[in-house]
Formats: C-alpha cells, structure tokens, sequence
C-alpha cells in the first residue's frame, strides 16, 4: 500500500524478477494520479506490514503536493491477515525481509509541515498512529525526550494527555534550527528506550 501526505492510498503488486523487486499491478494508476514526471524525486517510508508513506518532489526540489491538504495518513494492515491464511511468522511491523531472506531493520518515522502555529505556540502534537506505538507510556504519564540534528540535540517534554505533545523545549529547537512555514520534518525514533528522536529538515524553497 502506498500513501501519500494527502492520506490517499493506492494498492500496488510488488513482483521479483532475479534479485530485484519491482512495483507492478496499481503502480501506473500511481504515476497517472500523481502526475508523475521525468526527473521528479520520490521517497518511499516503510513502516511496517507492507505500508509505503511517499512523499514527491518537483524538478525543483520543493514538495509537490499542496502542505494544506496534507493530515495524518492512516495505517493499512495487510500482512496479518495474508499471513494467518499461509501459516507463517511474519517480522514486527518495524522490520523486513530484504531479497536474500535477511531481517532488515526500520526505523520508524513521520513527517510534519511546520505550520505557523507551532512556531507560535512552540509546541507540536506527534501523529497519533505513530505515538500511540512507539512513544505512548500511558495516559497523564509525561516524560522527556531528545530532538537531534547535524546542529546538536535539544531536550523536550512531552505532554502525555488524549495525545503526545512536544512542548517545553520545543520552541529552543525550533530556533536554533531556523524552522520556517512550510519547512518539511522527518522525525525518526533513533533510540526507543532514551525516547531520541532524528530530525531531518528539508528546507522550503523561498
């Protein structure tokens, strides 16, 4: 399943030809509905249970899609069900088979559009689906985490009520990294245990 900032979805056929896996059956429909040109920059981040979250760059390196439509996407288990009719184990939901049968690790990971009002208010709510997973320590339990760059590692508190909020701390890390409207961030658990977290920024174009 591959799914856009948008929350679309499209179901594709994944073959293997040698050692080689190739998107097939739904892959054009992807293309036509994307508008997908020569040249134009695609990343493709697995989270489990055969779920792709795909985000598209123009030629000029900015994101395609418009940032206002972009919520949060919605998970798409398929695996547990394939699974349970065949009779085998399947990896947890943040690991893989690559071609050669060997376990490969993912580390999961979502991204955010800095809007106006988390620089306002200096805070950031955390997607649910991937909270409620990787960081949820139970409800009004608050804790503290770690935002890290190429530029250091901020620490924050994190506000633990219906959802996880990053807050005090928050608005240093926006300002030591110069966080703009529309600069896009992807937020990658590096330490599950120390709850540190990489932060990648893709700056957007003036």
């Amino acid at each position: 399943m591959l799914q856009d900032l948008a929350g679309r979805s499209w179901k594709v056929v994944v073959e293997k030809n040698d050692n080689d896996f190739f998107f097939m059956g739904g892959w054009p429909d992807f293309v036509r509905d994307n508008n997908l040109k020569f040249g134009e920059f695609l990343t493709f981040s697995y989270v489990g249970n055969s779920n792709f979250y795909v985000k598209i760059y123009g030629i000029n390196g900015s994101l395609k899609r418009d940032v206002t439509a972009i919520k949060e996407p919605e998970l798409h288990p398929l695996d547990e069900e394939i699974v349970q009719e065949i009779g085998t184990a399947a990896p947890p939901a943040d690991q893989a088979l690559n071609g050669s049968g060997d376990l490969v690790v993912y580390a999961p990971s979502f991204d955010i559009v800095i809007k106006p009002s988390y620089i306002r208010k200096k805070r950031l709510n955390v997607q649910a689906a991937f909270g409620n997973r990787y960081l949820n320590r139970g409800q009004g339990q608050n804790f503290e985490a770690a935002l890290q760059t190429d530029r250091g590692s901020w620490p924050v508190s994190v506000h633990n009520s219906d959802r996880l909020i990053l807050q005090t701390g928050f608005g240093e890390f926006i300002a030591s990294n110069a966080l703009r409207e529309g600069d896009v961030c992807q937020f990658m658990l590096i330490d599950e245990e120390k709850f540190m977290l990489e932060v990648s920024i893709r700056r957007q174009l003036k």
